[in-house]
């Protein structure tokens, strides 16, 4: 293009398939590139012109002018002048043709000046060449033939990166894509279905990622087609006239006419000219056997796991597809079985590898077979729905129902969700979910090309979605098939919708059974707790909430036309269709009393629950558009509310309690689940969501017999069963006996994380029942009973709350006291010889690195490197277990005598150490420092609770996919103001855009805990950075409601951002750069991901609640900490407010105020 190329699309459409394009108004910039010739003379502006016909574009052309204008505005208004004219000619064709043409045609200009040449009616005398022109354009404008419109077209240097609209996508692919809103997708278009576009850019050869579907790195994607097929077409033709010269064919053959004489239309068919003769067996049997054996090594790649060459799986694809065309027109019937066998591998070959680059390979290769030899069309599809069918069976991509590939909910397990914590998955279960939603776009193209001319594929499509949808609980629960889930449902519906055509009549019964299956599966998706899944794609988010938005507008508009046609046609029902159920056995729905009523409410609550998800997607979409986008939904009464309750209880238990955890708040939802739950008791045993809705603080009071069911009741997460054993569960023995049941229920390495918690729960063991649980899991594991024996003697002279302690928790406080010397003999006791000579050791060698402190005391500053040393070299490593206290997975293989370093302290003396380790489990040759802290005189549990706080919002941000960071660096109190610090890590001087993005994504991080937990004493001695640019926060010796000076909260900004990080963050200064857009969108996000664990993070803090650490002295922490989550926000709004927060605290002055502060106090760089 940059030398005055040609480019021009065409496209002949059948009058069937209604293909409408919109307005060019809607297109993303299609960009020319300038005229870059250096030479003067050839001062020459390229014609550009798009005309539309009826809303299509008709074609798109750029050339040269052959005449040499004076300006640009000339050169655009000749330029306008010829598009007019091939618009006039258009209309005469379709004149002639008896087409009726009822709208101007519309031309595009990137030119202002041009366009308004033509609406000036003065006369332009000055304007070389342009007189008739001028009075052309204005006579067609005036008659309204013409309607001329400015689109800002034209960007410099912007060619390669051109973008356009989905239609322009189908416009350019093979894909059969019906944009109009036509009988069958009713108020639908189909290229605004991801998926669907996903796999036209995968049938057009451009090769791209499912993501990034939307965006085409070069417009001429049709010719991208051809010219791939036409060099795959051309090498068998090669190889065919080469194996002929050489005497491989029987004489007189001839490929006269072959290969690169066909048009661009046939390249891009594939209809490729046949020889006039039978082709020689062996030559077909020789490729043949290649290909077959070729393909056949892919698959055996796959099945063991490995990874499958992408271009060269692509290129044999190709290739062998080209073969098989090629003999299309063949009369011989020799081959047949390896023809057979070629065209099956062709279509199991993708679904084996299931990744989306075999796929884009996949649509790409049967939309060829389709599209050049339509008589293939039902033999692909039989092989590709057996193929679908067969990833069901096996549990692949959006089918793998197990529960490790359910992503967030595997991977927070047993902490924040219930179930026994599994291994990673072998493969990624979101690969092969975009592989399937790609496969899924080439179907819905099939539906729509044979469901009027093709019974035979159109019933193959309904044996797949048949397959799909009999069990509801088949497919995926993992966040990311969200919109691939939604879109096959949307199908389903559409096909079902067919059923009055009258190659279906004969299947109405079916297809309404069809159809109340893909109800069920779609309530079925609403059966656990809205999750959310973040992908480093740009677009998979929004074309995720696309899907479902899509979904939600044909429920919307086929609820209209159900009801219509109901009230129309009730009187006509057959007495053998399924709508005739009554107090009657439903193969779907189960025993119903009146299947019409059911129905309805049913969709209704549906269409409800679609339009939430539908909401929520789009603000994990667009999380920093503070407007919402979203359309407003009618308000819902409390009546309705209960209804919605008791249809989502009568079709699955967990789809009411997963609604109720979707509207928390709302008190009439809540009331009507707990009394669905309470009177349904004995059916959701299995179900431990349902907990909360019987035991309560007022069920124990009571005494309710509902408590009865817990002995019976599936194991919750740990975070839930330390719930009940705060004070206001009162230690109640069913309740306990449930509550230690769980917790034995997962080795005693899980249950590790929350040791402060269960120490803090021996307050109040009245019945001895959580002692009995330590003892018993200290026996399990060496680790466990030796941090559990750190945290008791960490406990032991703790300092209390600040505030007046009554007679009876002054009581309960001397008792806990003197019960933790007895549970840490006990555990002693308990230990078999070879645990007790590890403890023995473990404990002398750490206690002994720990007195140092206490020997440097006295020394002189200068003289305490030197005593660190001394003291070291006393110290004897006794065995090769012995572990770092702070990472149990590390194993000590000795001590760095030289890295000791007295660290900065007014009245103590903090020692780092630096230890040299192996992992527990891998190479112990690979030997890896560790720096550990070591403090005598400081309190380090207020640290912990924050670094347990810090460690579940890392777990958090970790499943959902999000680019955070947090370390949550090891911090274990091991005596009386005794505690180990796990280090940091050295400091570095990384690259400075990779610094920059590592600081954006911990500094987001860091924003969401900060928000939450609120740290204060932020002053730049308690921020650190790691080697690669990463923001670590240390010292929370202030947190929720505790700040400095006597706690006066002078540091009002919910957390750090001074003038010198939004430097960093925000080069441009007024919060307008990406890299502000991008800290603010990860805040968003990570802040609607962690309300989403609210519950899990509040019973964490609330056990700590009486065990006097300073930051519980005042306030209501627990009700604050609360109110910080927001609950009573739906999503958009909890946006918006982390939006806020952000914007506040971008460079407070009451944050430079205390960093002032700090540096006139203590001397602390600002």
């Amino acid at each position: 293009m940059a030398d005055g190329g040609y480019r021009m699309y065409m496209g002949i459409f059948e009058r069937s398939l209604a293909l409408q394009l919109s307005s060019l108004g809607s297109y993303n910039r299609i960009q020319m590139p300038p005229y870059s010739t250096p030479c003067s003379i050839y001062r020459l502006y390229p014609l550009f012109f798009l005309p539309s016909q009826e809303g299509n574009l008709v074609t798109w052309r750029s050339k040269k002018q052959a005449v040499v204008s004076r300006s640009s505005a000339e050169s655009e208004y000749r330029a306008l002048a010829l598009g007019i004219c091939e618009g006039m000619w258009l209309q005469r064709l379709l004149r002639e043709l008896k087409v009726e043409t009822r709208h101007a045609v519309k031309v595009f200009s990137d030119s202002q000046a041009a366009i308004s040449i033509a609406k000036n009616p003065v006369d332009h005398d000055r304007k070389k060449y342009i007189e008739i022109d001028r009075h052309f354009i204005s006579e067609k404008v005036n008659n309204g033939i013409v309607q001329l419109s400015y689109d800002k077209l034209c960007k410099a240097n912007t060619w390669q990166r051109a973008q356009h609209t989905t239609d322009v996508v189908s416009l350019l692919s093979e894909i059969r894509i019906g944009t109009a809103k036509n009988e069958c997708w009713t108020g639908i278009r189909t290229a605004n279905i991801p998926a669907v576009m996903a796999a036209a850019s995968a049938a057009s050869g451009a090769n791209l990622k499912l993501t990034e579907a939307f965006n085409l790195e070069v417009l001429s994607t049709g010719i991208v087609s051809a010219t791939v097929k036409c060099n795959h077409a051309g090498e068998i033709a090669g190889m065919r006239r080469l194996y002929n010269s050489i005497g491989g064919f029987e004489s007189g053959s001839t490929l006269s006419g072959f290969g690169l004489g066909v048009g661009l239309q046939r390249l891009i068919s594939g209809a490729f000219p046949q020889p006039s003769q039978a082709e020689d067996n062996s030559f077909n049997g020789m490729l043949l056997t290649k290909f077959v054996r070729l393909l056949q090594k892919c698959v055996n790649i796959a099945e063991k796991g490995g990874e499958v060459d992408k271009a060269q799986f692509r290129e044999t694809c190709s290739q062998a597809t080209a073969l098989l065309l090629s003999n299309l027109g063949s009369d011989t019937k020799s081959n047949v079985e390896g023809f057979s066998q070629l065209l099956r591998l062709l279509c199991w070959c993708p679904a084996y590898i299931c990744t989306q680059d075999a796929m884009e390979t996949g649509v790409f290769i049967w939309t060829w077979l389709v599209s050049a030899a339509p008589e293939l069309g039902s033999l692909v599809l039989a092989e590709l729905v057996d193929a679908w069918l067969w990833t069901i069976d096996t549990k692949r991509g959006l089918f793998a129902s197990d529960v490790k590939y359910s992503g967030p909910a595997a991977k927070l397990r047993p902490h924040l969700a219930p179930g026994e914590p599994e291994g990673p998955p072998e493969i990624d279960p979101v690969e092969q979910i975009m592989a399937h939603r790609l496969w899924l776009g080439f179907f819905i193209d099939r539906f729509e090309v044979v469901r009027h001319n093709s019974v035979e594929q159109l019933l193959l499509l309904g044996r797949m979605l048949q397959g799909t949808t009999k069990v509801p609980w088949n497919f995926s629960l993992h966040p990311a098939a969200t919109g691939t889930f939604f879109t096959i449902m949307l199908l389903g519906l559409k096909f079902c919708s067919c059923q009055s055509q009258g190659n279906l009549l004969n299947f109405k019964t079916g297809l309404q059974l069809l159809e109340d299956r893909i109800y069920r599966a779609s309530l079925g998706w609403f059966a656990h707790a809205p999750e959310w899944y973040d992908v480093n794609n740009m677009s998979f988010a929004q074309s995720e909430a696309q899907s479902v938005a899509v979904f939600v507008d044909y429920l919307s508009s086929e609820r209209v036309d159900t009801a219509q046609s109901d009230s129309k046609g009730r009187g006509r029902e057959n007495g053998n269709s399924v709508v005739d159920v009554k107090d009657q056995h439903h193969p779907v729905w189960g025993q119903m009393e009146n299947y019409a009523a059911g129905r309805e409410k049913r969709k209704l609550l549906l269409l409800m629950l679609c339009q939430h998800e539908a909401d929520r997607l789009e603000v994990w979409a667009q999380p920093t558009n503070s407007k919402d986008s979203t359309p407003s939904r009618p308000k819902i009464s409390s009546d309705k509310w209960i209804e919605y309750a008791r249809t989502a209880f009568s079709v699955d238990p967990r789809i009411a309690l997963s609604l109720a955890s979707r509207f928390s708040t709302n008190t009439s939802l809540k009331a009507e689940v707990t009394n669905v739950v309470q009177l349904h008791i004995l059916d959701i045993r299995c179900i431990p969501e349902a907990l909360p809705y019987f035991v309560t603080p007022k069920a124990v009071d009571e005494n309710s017999v509902l408590l009865q069911q817990l002995p019976h009741w599936a194991a919750c997460s740990i975070t839930q069963a330390l719930e009940f054993l705060t004070p206001a569960y009162k230690g109640h023995p069913r309740v306990m006996a449930y509550v230690l049941r769980v917790l034995e229920s997962y080795p005693p390495e899980r249950v590790t994380f929350f040791m402060p918690q269960l120490v803090q729960a021996l307050r109040y063991d009245e019945g001895r029942l959580v002692e009995g649980y330590l003892l018993r899991a200290a026996q399990r594991s060496d680790v466990f009973a030796h941090i559990l024996i750190w945290h008791l003697q960490g406990e032991a002279s703790g300092p209390e709350s600040g505030k007046e302690v009554g007679s009876g928790k002054s009581f309960q406080n001397s008792s806990f006291q003197a019960l933790l010397p007895i549970v840490r003999e006990r555990i002693i006791d308990g230990f078999s010889p070879k645990a007790f000579d590890l403890f023995k050791r473990e404990f002398d060698f750490f206690d002994k690195v720990t007195s140092i402190s206490g020997v440097l005391f006295p020394l002189p500053k200068d003289e305490r490197r030197a005593g660190i040393r001394r003291e070291l070299e006393k110290i004897e490593m006794e065995g090769e277990d012995l572990y770092l206290p702070t990472a149990p997975n590390k194993l000590v293989r000795g001590i760095q005598v030289d890295s000791g370093i007295p660290l900065q302290s007014a009245a103590k003396v903090p020692i780092m150490i630096t230890f040299n380790v192996v992992d527990r489990d891998g190479d112990h040759n690979d030997i890896k420092p560790q720096a550990c802290i070591f403090k005598v005189g400081d309190d380090c549990r207020q640290d912990v609770l924050a670094l347990q706080v810090i460690a579940l919002l890392r777990d958090i941000f970790e499943a959902v996919g999000l680019n955070l960071y947090l370390f949550p660096y090891g911090v274990l109190p091991t005596g009386p103001g005794r505690g180990i610090i796990e280090d940091y890590g050295p400091v570095g001087s990384p690259s400075f855009e990779a610094a920059r993005e590592n600081f954006i994504i911990s500094s987001a991080g860091y924003a969401v805990a900060s928000l939450l937990l609120q740290p204060k004493d932020r002053h730049n001695g308690n921020l650190l950075f790691d080697n690669v640019g990463k923001l670590v926060h240390i010292d929370f010796g202030f947190i929720l409601e505790t700040s400095p000076g006597g706690n006066l909260r002078f540091e009002s900004a919910h957390f750090k951002l001074s003038h010198e990080m939004t430097q960093l963050l925000d080069p441009s200064g007024v919060m307008k750069s990406e890299t502000w857009h991008q800290f603010v969108s990860l805040c968003v996000k990570g802040y609607l991901a962690a309300r989403r664990y609210m519950d899990g993070i509040l019973s964490t803090v609330q056990l700590m609640l009486d065990s006097g650490l300073p930051c519980f002295s005042r306030g209501d922490p627990i009700g604050n900490l609360r109110k910080r989550f927001h609950p009573e926000m739906n999503d958009r709004e909890a946006a918006n407010f982390m939006i806020h927060v952000c914007t506040d605290a971008y460079n407070k002055w009451t944050t430079a105020g205390y960093d002032l502060i700090q540096y006139l106090q203590q001397g602390i760089e600002k």
